[in-house]
């Protein structure tokens, strides 16, 4: 083989690498974005299940952030 014919496969080698990075590259791009929209929806789903729950229980929720709210206050104060 001589070194032109070398060059040549070389370099066919390295177009192809680089159209399969590319590739890599958007099918990581397109499961980024189905990730994150998935992540969202979750998000937005535990949110809306959280006020529902305040909403239905507020006495529950005001002690126990006053509970919270003693406790971090014996701790902090014995430091």
């Amino acid at each position: 083989m001589t070194d032109q014919a070398q060059t040549d496969d070389l370099a066919a080698q390295l177009r192809r690498l680089q159209a399969d990075l590319d590739a890599i590259k958007e099918t990581l791009k397109q499961a980024g974005k189905r990730e994150a929209h998935s992540a969202m929806h979750d998000a937005k789903s535990a949110m809306s299940n959280a006020e529902a729950y305040v909403r239905a229980n507020p006495n529950a929720v005001i002690a126990g952030a006053v509970g919270v709210g003693v406790l971090l206050g014996l701790l902090l104060r014995r430091h």
